[in-house]
């Protein structure tokens, strides 16, 4: 009997839950959707005929066996080396910063794909493979197939076409009576063998300032090359009056290149009297021809030159890496931001652990009713860590060569090599990832370019919020604090009286609390670096022809500001003015901001972006030197010195304190006009009143920040537990009068901690919640057994008589990963995230992470070793404690 004849019946019984893929469907025929294999893959990629779903030979019988799926279309591509004809090896060269259009990228195929697709029939353990087309199949099966064939698929609808960089010109607003300065009648030559930079007597990349008629070298580009940056100079040089300047070699009857130096556009413009602006000069536009690159084939020239061969730092050449843990994620539009997070993030043990270690327990322990794993937070984050930290995909560092037959060996004279590199079997395209976590965002769901520190935040908070349901699934009960734990961390924020001894201490609590340290770079406090010739070996007359360049930009890069600076000015002691509870006025407090507790990995943010003049975002590239190991424990926080008293609220005529009596009201009655505030922005009524008491009737950002974190849970849309107003008469915790308020166990939940034990520490302190907060942290080494304890009456007047904790004792942050003492704020680097670029929603991100004792280089897809990563010049650095445990 065939096998078609063998597996007929199964077929039959099962087309009645097949349909056709319509074009509005979800159709993951590209990717799978729990691992990145792929139809070039060595093993294909087959996709569910039910669900829609791509699937991996690792998970295909899972999946089968959860979506009741026995029917699968397997696609298997297999690339070979493609031989180009005569005609195209004569078309041009890409032009244009674009892929897929004419003029740009991916026009010239390196390989043609092999396509072969099969239907595969599962059975228990067992696969029966018909290939296709087959006549013998019913006609509905081989139309469901057809259809996923021909379908766009969901790369197709996820992909965004953000790689065109060309940007729309303006017109610049200088072009207008622009001053043309020429006392001397010079002429320039229509000749460009006569055209030099006159700083350096250079012949290419020269640039004519238009009012003066001075030609001088371009800027250098990102990788070192490009001009001596004399025209640049000649302007600032000149008073900065004459902005506008044409690169001479492109000037042509349809144009040219011109760019405005003005502050206010430093970019690409239009002047619409360039014509008669260059005759002035005795240049005829329309006896011209194109000599030199347009602005644009330079930069598609630098990214095509940008290879893994010209991938260096300075004139250090790098040694390409591959393997477990040195896999690059590619580019998908603008998303090296993306890139370099989660390449930091995944070098942290707790994370690898959680993400890498628990990959397939996500991936089986997700609910029949979740079948749409490409929306899942928890899937897609594995499959990252998965695909990053295991050696699936790393491609070998060999070429290989592709034989007849399309089967892969190595490369051996007799075959055509091809680097391994670029196959599409060995790509890690975090497509679905960047979809599932910014679907809800309309920055991180675009494909421009973001800043990293934003995108940070925002993927802790979301991973925090899907946390709440997921870890259930497959974590113990032990491990399940939020993975935004290991950041954060609370801050002492203190005011002492000017002249006193009077002191003002901020509560414990959302207000206090971290997950970045945001450093200023106060430049008031650089120092100019020394001198130092990058020429020497070429000896003293490679100084005479280099340009000077006094630009605030380049000067800026001169300067260096002390580490010591910055963290003084992060303390931010200020004078303010503030609410002196017993005297009754306000008075002069000496503020200043310590860090309370330290999180078992610091992230730092040297604040290097900051708003100029004329509203535009300006750089700071002074250098920062910033340590390999780095000792914050003399910014540990003091608590009350000796002699400093602390300030109290005064006591209303009921005998309870004012914060008291406020934290009393507030707690029993939501407030109607915030209720309606949320309630307005889309909220459910009983979701906003649950806010509300949450957040004792704070503002409205923080009680919109409360309903984000908490919106998903089962029970935000349920009618809120308004208990009566707890007793303030100082009652035990024994007395049965003193009923525990269901809105501080919110507001202590939302902090990260469960149900029990927030009514443990109201318990124990009275319901006081801000004390509440204070003993549930100073108990982090033992929190299980301390509320077991007051639970069970016998430690209630005990714990409450200890609540607040030493300055120096609490937990890293919310989740209280491990107690502190003073002698832990000391960290070691891990990683540094750095950008090229003059602001942080443009350039370029990469990252440098050390591994093994070495620091590694992830440029998107490229990986390789370096001996000097940027350690000075860096954006975002992560900090992991020296006494950090390493595991949950």
């Amino acid at each position: 009997m065939s096998q078609i004849a063998e597996v007929l019946p199964l077929l039959r019984g099962e087309m009645s839950k097949m349909r056709i893929p319509h074009t509005r469907d979800k159709v993951y025929k590209d990717e799978c959707v729990y691992t990145f294999d792929s139809p070039y893959s060595d093993s294909g990629l087959y996709v569910n005929t039910i669900t829609f779903n791509g699937v991996g030979e690792r998970f295909l019988r899972h999946d089968a066996r959860v979506s009741g799926c026995k029917i699968y279309l397997h696609q298997k591509w297999t690339q070979v080396p493609h031989v180009r004809s005569e005609d195209e090896k004569t078309q041009e060269e890409p032009t244009k910063l674009a892929i897929g259009v004419e003029g740009g990228f991916g026009n010239d195929p390196k390989f043609d794909v092999v396509k072969e697709h099969n239907l595969v029939v599962v059975r228990g353990s067992d696969l029966v493979t018909i290939p296709l087309p087959c006549t013998e199949l019913p006609e509905f099966i081989s139309n469901v197939l057809n259809g996923i064939i021909s379908h766009g698929g969901m790369k197709q609808t996820m992909q965004l076409a953000s790689w065109n960089a060309d940007q729309e010109k303006i017109v610049s607003k200088y072009a207008d009576g622009l001053p043309q300065v020429n006392p001397s009648g010079m002429k320039i030559s229509q000749d460009p063998k006569q055209w030099k930079d006159a700083a350096s007597d250079a012949t290419d990349n020269l640039w004519l300032n238009l009012s003066t008629g001075y030609i001088g070298g371009g800027r250098k580009n990102w990788d070192g090359s490009g001009g001596s940056g004399s025209a640049l100079q000649h302007y600032i040089d000149t008073g900065r009056k004459y902005p506008l300047v044409v690169k001479l070699g492109t000037i042509t009857a349809h144009g040219a290149d011109v760019w405005s130096y003005a502050e206010d556009e430093d970019c690409l413009v239009i002047d619409p009297h360039l014509a008669d602006h260059l005759s002035f000069w005795g240049i005829d536009i329309m006896t011209l021809e194109k000599t030199d690159k347009s602005f644009g084939e330079m930069e598609v020239d630098l990214n095509k030159s940008y290879g893994w061969s010209k991938l260096m730092e300075g004139s250090e050449q790098l040694e390409p890496l591959s393997g477990a843990g040195l896999v690059g994620l590619r580019n998908i539009g603008s998303s090296c931001y993306m890139n370099s997070a989660l390449q930091c993030l995944l070098a942290i043990p707790e994370i690898q652990q959680r993400y890498y270690g628990n990959h397939a327990a996500i991936v089986e322990s997700l609910p029949v009713s979740h079948n749409q794993p490409a929306n899942e937070i928890a899937v897609q984050f594995s499959k990252v860590a998965d695909a990053l930290l295991s050696d699936r995909y790393a491609a070998p560092l060999t070429t290989e060569a592709v034989a007849e037959g399309g089967s892969t060996v190595v490369a051996s004279l007799s075959e055509q090599a091809i680097d391994a590199s670029t196959l599409e079997k060995y790509v890690v395209a975090p497509t679905m990832f960047k979809h599932a976590i910014g679907k809800d965002h309309p920055e991180f769901s675009s494909g421009r370019q973001q800043d990293v520190t934003e995108y940070l935040t925002y993927l802790l908070d979301v991973l925090k919020r899907d946390e709440r349901t997921s870890l259930g699934r497959f974590a113990a009960t032990s491990t399940q604090h939020p993975t935004a734990s290991l950041f954060e961390f609370h801050v002492e924020e203190k005011a002492k009286l000017v002249g006193g001894n009077d002191v003002k201490l901020a509560k414990i609590g959302a207000n206090t609390l971290r997950s970045m340290m945001e450093l200023p770079v106060p430049l008031d406090k650089a120092v100019r670096k020394p001198v130092v010739d990058d020429d020497e070996a070429e000896g003293k007359a490679s100084e005479a022809k280099r340009p000077r360049v006094d630009d605030p930009a380049h000067d800026m890069e001169q300067l260096l500001v002390p580490l010591t600076a910055c963290l003084d000015a992060w303390q931010g002691t200020e004078v303010v003015q503030l609410d002196h509870p017993t005297r009754g006025q306000r008075l002069p407090f000496l503020k200043t901001l310590r860090v309370k507790t330290f999180p078992r990995y610091l992230i730092v943010k040297l604040q290097r972006y900051y708003i100029g003049d004329n509203w535009t975002q300006k750089k700071i590239t002074a250098e920062v030197p910033m340590p390999l190991h780095l000792d914050l424990t003399s910014l540990q926080a003091e608590g009350l010195l000796a002699g400093e008293e602390e300030l109290v609220e005064t006591a209303t005529a009921s005998g309870t304190s004012s914060a008291s009596a406020a934290a009393a009201s507030s707690a029993v009655t939501p407030d109607e006009n915030l209720v309606a505030q949320l309630v307005a922005m889309g909220f459910s009524e009983n979701g906003a009143k649950r806010a509300a008491i949450a957040t004792r009737n704070a503002d409205a950002e923080i009680a919109m920040q409360w309903v984000f974190e908490h919106m998903e849970d089962a029970n935000f849309n349920d009618p809120p537990v308004i208990e009566a107003a707890p007793s303030t008469t100082g009652a035990s915790s024994g007395d049965s009068g003193n009923v525990i308020d269901e809105g501080s166990i919110e507001m202590l939940s939302a902090m990260g901690f469960t149900a029990e034990q927030a009514r443990a520490a109201l318990t124990a302190t009275s319901n006081n919640v801000e004390r509440a907060a204070d003993w549930l942290f100073s108990r982090m080494d033992d929190l299980d057994a301390a509320v077991a304890e007051v639970l069970s009456g016998a430690g209630a007047t005990a714990s409450s008589a200890s609540s607040s904790s030493p300055s120096g004792s609490a937990a890293t942050g919310p989740e209280g990963l491990a107690a502190e003492t003073p002698a832990e704020g000391k960290y070691s680097l891990m990683s540094v995230i750095s950008h090229v670029g003059k602001s942080a929603e443009h350039g370029h991100y990469i990252c440098h992470v050390l591994k093994d004792d070495r620091w590694v280089l992830f440029n998107d897809e490229k990986v390789g070793k370096t001996e000097r990563p940027p350690l000075g010049y860096g954006f975002v650095y992560i900090y992991r404690r020296n006494d950090g445990p390493g595991t949950w």
